[in-house]
């Protein structure tokens, strides 16, 4: 029973981070086919379109992301997931209604611009719950995450093939409005906004603050590494399972090595988040890197699917858990008061990663062979141990609470 009223928070943050990576995600499957029924001729042309819109979005939020971090410290972090919610409902319904590829390109540059729903969520959930649960709420905001996004492709797709490529976008627009009001509703915050005649730090002031708090510089670039590593092999994936086991059912053999890495991915982000309130997030990030980084280098010698398939749900095993502890050791390690913009600033470093990751991965592939991708990828990871392990010696821990349960009433007999 959910009987404590963070618990409530936190059950419908979950839930609606996971209506709003379903919404988000459902035109993967057929968004270069959509490209082209927008007057984009052949393949090549489509594919060059998808990279351009995709890399929009990313870009864009990048720029957004740590002001409306800032905006979240001065007037709340529940009106910044609405705002999120709002403007993906309106986004993504305006993208079935297009006449042009120009036009699907403004809208997604606008809506990375406006949403940011993981970021809030995520900020609201650590504002939400007891410092002692931490790890666990994030770790169940993650596991909604890799939910959604495991789920929103195979519903998108069915709908697509039913209704036409349009239909999906509207769908995802009334899913966001439902989101919308699931926080409306059932989301609380106790937040106090800034006294009247405290001062504003502004963007680029409240930045530079928290990059010179110790540690919280080394948790933003590890966290575009954890970003670059997991988009950088996306494009390349399904060619790959092709080349070991040729066109015939390769996007069932890609849908079942994408879902073996999702299922154990949100697994293992509720195990780690909670073992991380336990024994500190700081232990399990460096172990979550290195075995992430070990698990990627044999994907590059693999010759079966079923190889390849058993070594991404091993990698999922650590991917699960590097999201909830980074996202706990910033909140652990930047002032309550500036949690937002804390967020907003991981949130654009992932998202630059978001944008170059794919055409790195393309570029790689191309000239050095897609083999070469998992090495490399792996050595991003190992990159990212180092920088934590030198990092964390560097700069004192964060004050770790502990969450303990109360005492079992006494009997009386």
């Amino acid at each position: 029973m959910l009987t404590e009223k963070w618990q409530r928070t936190l059950a419908a943050l979950c839930i609606a981070q996971t209506i709003s990576m379903m919404a988000f995600s459902f035109v993967f499957p057929f968004f270069p086919l959509y490209i082209q029924t927008l007057g984009v001729r052949g393949t090549a042309e489509a594919a060059q379109w998808a990279g351009a819109i995709i890399a929009a979005t990313a870009v864009s939020m990048t720029i957004a992301q740590p002001i409306w971090g800032n905006l979240a410290d001065r007037w709340g972090r529940r009106p910044m997931l609405l705002r999120s919610m709002l403007g993906g409902a309106v986004t993504l319904g305006l993208m079935g209604m297009v006449a042009s590829v120009e036009q699907l390109l403004v809208l997604r540059f606008i809506q990375g611009a406006v949403t940011g729903t993981a970021a809030a969520g995520n900020a609201l959930a650590a504002a939400a719950v007891p410092k002692g649960r931490l790890g666990f709420a994030l770790g169940m905001m993650q596991v909604a995450f890799f939910t959604g996004a495991s789920i929103g492709p195979l519903v998108g797709g069915v709908i697509a093939d039913g209704l036409g490529f349009r239909a999906p976008f509207y769908v995802s627009s009334v899913l966001m409005v439902i989101g919308f009001v699931i926080v409306l509703l059932f989301v609380q915050e106790s937040f106090t906004r800034p006294a009247s005649g405290a001062p504003r730090k502004g963007l680029m002031a409240s930045s530079r603050l928290l990059m010179a708090i110790s540690g919280f510089s080394v948790l933003i670039g590890v966290l575009f590494l954890i970003q670059l590593g997991g988009v950088v092999v996306a494009p390349v994936l399904t060619l790959f399972i092709v080349e070991l086991n040729g066109a015939e059912g390769a996007g069932t053999a890609a849908g079942l090595v994408l879902a073996g890495t999702g299922v154990a991915s949100a697994i293992s982000a509720l195990f780690f988040g909670r073992m991380g309130d336990r024994i500190g997030h700081r232990r399990i990030l460096p172990i979550c890197l290195a075995g992430a980084g070990l698990t990627y280098f044999p994907q590059a010698v693999v010759d079966q699917v079923w190889q390849l398939l058993l070594l991404r749900a091993l990698l999922g095993c650590f991917l699960g858990g590097l999201m909830p502890s980074a996202n706990a050791l910033i909140a652990q390690t930047v002032p309550d008061e500036s949690r937002g913009a804390a967020f907003g600033l991981s949130a654009a470093s992932s998202a630059s990663a978001n944008a170059v990751g794919p055409m790195a991965g393309a570029f790689i592939a191309t000239h050095l062979g897609i083999r070469s991708i998992f090495v490399v990828t792996g050595a991003l990871f190992a990159i990212g141990y180092a920088w934590v392990t030198v990092g964390f010696r560097r700069a004192p821990a964060p004050v770790r609470p502990t969450y303990r349960r109360a005492p079992a009433p006494e009997r009386r007999d």
